[in-house]
């Protein structure tokens, strides 16, 4: 078995380490962890705008573009999972002697060594560690946070701290989670997803376990009682259980929805907490229990491990009765591509998310049907990925079919080349007539045609985004005028 990343895996503080693709979501959190702990960071990217304000503040230096030249004075290389392996850069790594990392093994052989919380599952991950964060900081813990998604309230994507505490987004694809060493672990769901890794969903699962089983004896193991794949893992190994399920150890209900925002009430072992959440959705009260769950865990003393389920580590039935964490989210309107709202202009909603799987999908759009009552809701999908889109053809349609009109853009195909036969036309032809497709300028123009009172929300795992910036500048300039 390959031995788990340590801090000797890097070189010595004060050393220069360069990131390939340093742009990606991953990265641009790492460099920013790395610049807190005293290297050298330069990184690079794709010719086009590198607008990295988080890491040029740190002084990071920033290269548009790839050029072997930016690896020669580099005592680490650290890449994606995705680079291809004739990449200019590593190639003049290798020549040179330079070390190459992976993103995943780098970032865990700088946290294995703390008090280590991994957030891993289909869905979910990215919100809860970063609720796992606020709610921690809270609790007065300081922790590190490396997320996968853009959080405002840190303007960046990794909260640097100096506790002994981190919390990471514990990444699937590729097997990543598995260079890191938790303390602690949740599993928030698991579905057949990055099956080009695993080859079938007993292999994804048996990775989880080795997962969840590091920590075991440990902080232990906390799962999503609403979930079957999480529920077997964990019912199985033993953890502490989290969600709407009446038997969950950390029971979560809504008590009252208003707009985007809802009161919730979670019930502990330690005893009850009522708290505010400013994003809307069951899904996200859920993702609010597994992130207080975490935190309640991580208060006490290490190492109380998983023997009792049920039963409240140290410290949590104090920390419940103060008022710390009722508050911990008053002022979290999410992360950004989970439910953005772009702009709502004369009763017209623009919003971005990151949903590319059927499951996120209709959690999505239930969760704007409960935001947006007295609206139309529009949805324009973009599948991300070929094998995604073959795999779940019929599934995406049944969610988006939920929308009041729903508009399918050309298949995303990020690593993937093309699998014939396969394209945007499976979902539509799968939602009998309830799913149209569009060019990206026909589906601008529904958005812009939009008949208030309406919301429209852009969605999937690809440039999508960019589409959804520009409808919601569009609505601001057709208001304006």
């Amino acid at each position: 078995m390959q031995r788990h990343a340590a801090s000797g895996d890097l070189p010595r503080p004060g050393a220069h380490i360069h990131l390939i693709g340093v742009a990606g979501a991953g990265m641009r959190g790492l460099g920013l962890l790395l610049t807190e702990a005293g290297y050298q960071v330069s990184g690079c990217d794709r010719v086009g705008t590198l607008d990295l304000p988080e890491l040029a503040a740190v002084g990071a230096s920033l290269a548009v573009g790839h050029d072997p030249s930016h690896v020669e004075r580099a005592a680490l290389v650290i890449h994606t999972s995705a680079l291809p392996a004739d990449h200019p850069e590593l190639l003049a790594a290798q020549r040179l002697g330079i070390p190459v990392l992976k993103r995943a093994r780098a970032l865990a052989a700088l946290l294995n060594h703390r008090r280590l919380a991994a957030v891993a599952g289909t869905h979910g991950k990215t919100s809860i560690t970063a609720l796992a964060g606020l709610a921690c900081t809270a609790a007065g813990l300081d922790p590190a946070v490396a997320v996968g998604g853009h959080v405002p309230m840190w303007s960046g994507f990794a909260r640097v701290g100096a506790g002994d505490v981190a919390i990471v987004e514990a990444d699937e694809y590729d097997r990543s989670f598995l260079e890191l060493d938790p303390q602690l672990v949740l599993i928030s769901s698991i579905e057949a997803e990055h099956l080009d890794t695993y080859g079938s969903v007993q292999d994804l699962e048996q990775a989880y376990r080795e997962l969840a089983l590091r920590a075991l004896d440990r902080d232990g193991l906390v799962y999503c009682a609403d979930d079957s794949g999480a529920r077997r893992i964990g019912e199985r190994l033993g953890g502490a259980s989290y969600g709407f399920a009446t038997e969950a150890d950390y029971r979560v209900e809504v008590l009252h929805r208003a707009g985007r925002s809802q009161l919730c009430r979670l019930f502990a072992p330690g005893g009850e907490l009522q708290f505010g959440l400013d994003v809307p959705g069951d899904h996200n009260a859920q993702n609010a229990a597994g992130a207080l769950a975490v935190a309640l865990r991580l208060v006490g003393p290490a190492g109380v491990g998983e023997g009792l389920p049920g039963v409240p580590p140290p410290h949590e039935a104090e920390v419940l009765s103060t008022s710390m964490l009722s508050t911990a989210f008053a002022r979290f309107g999410g992360v950004d591509r989970r439910l953005q709202l772009l702009v709502d202009e004369a009763g017209t909603a623009v919003l971005d998310d990151y949903a590319h799987h059927p499951t996120e999908v209709a959690a999505s759009l239930a969760a704007l049907r409960s935001a947006y009552p007295n609206r139309r809701l529009i949805v324009v999908f973009q599948p991300h990925l070929f094998s995604r889109t073959q795999m779940f053809a019929a599934e995406l349609a049944e969610a988006l079919a939920t929308a009041d009109d729903a508009l399918v853009l050309p298949v995303y195909p990020a690593r993937e080349e093309p699998i014939p036969g396969v394209d945007s036309g499976l979902i539509s032809a799968a939602a009998a007539g309830k799913v149209r497709l569009a060019t990206e300028e026909e589906a601008l123009f529904a958005a812009g045609s939009l008949q208030s009172p309406s919301a429209v929300v852009f969605m999937g795992a690809g440039d999508v985004t960019e589409l959804a910036h520009r409808a919601a500048e569009e609505r601001v300039d057709a208001v304006g005028g």
